[in-house]
């Protein structure tokens, strides 16, 4: 794969910038960084923006069922730059390095109750809408300045959930 800004086989760059405290590999994430309930357009579907600091925290079968949901995008050329799918070795630390969140449908109150429900066999398909990153966009000084990357499922359209994912991250991203 190609060197480029965002590469998924390079190291993870954490904040080294800006406003303390400054957040280390796998550190916790801020306290008010927590489950997010929302609504969908149809103003009656709830579901819920999970946060995760690490992918050691996803469940295996979400993690796998995001991976190939990427690698459908990354096929179709029209959104992210790769030019191979990604395997979730690599997919795990690229998307969730550094802070993702996931929006399931229904009520999660944290990570536990998601990975309690991965051992019941959640079918992801139907419950997982979407997903978005946030991290660094460079090293350094500007460590600061973060990018972020947006991932609808199929469950997802036309029903909001991008909008209300944007939402969230311009409210979690100062946070980071």
């Amino acid at each position: 794969m190609p060197a480029i800004l965002d590469d998924p086989a390079s190291p993870a760059i954490f904040r080294q910038s800006g406003a303390s405290p400054l957040p280390a590999p796998g550190s916790a994430l801020p306290e008010d960084v927590v489950p997010r309930q929302v609504t969908l357009r149809d103003r009656v579907t709830k579901a819920t923006l999970v946060p995760f600091s690490s992918a050691e925290d996803v469940p295996p079968s979400l993690l796998d069922y995001l991976c190939s949901q990427i690698n459908k995008e990354i096929e179709k050329g029209d959104t992210y730059p790769f030019m191979d799918a990604m395997s979730v070795p690599y997919f795990g630390p690229y998307w969730f390095s550094n802070f993702a969140a996931v929006m399931l449908l229904g009520s999660y109150d944290n990570v536990e109750a998601v990975k309690r429900v991965a051992m019941e066999g959640k079918d992801w398909e139907k419950e997982c809408l979407g997903s978005f990153y946030i991290k660094p966009n460079y090293p350094g000084r500007s460590s600061h300045i973060c990018n972020g990357g947006f991932l609808l499922t199929d469950a997802a359209r036309n029903r909001g959930v991008g909008r209300l994912m944007g939402e969230n991250y311009l409210q979690w991203a100062p946070k980071l």
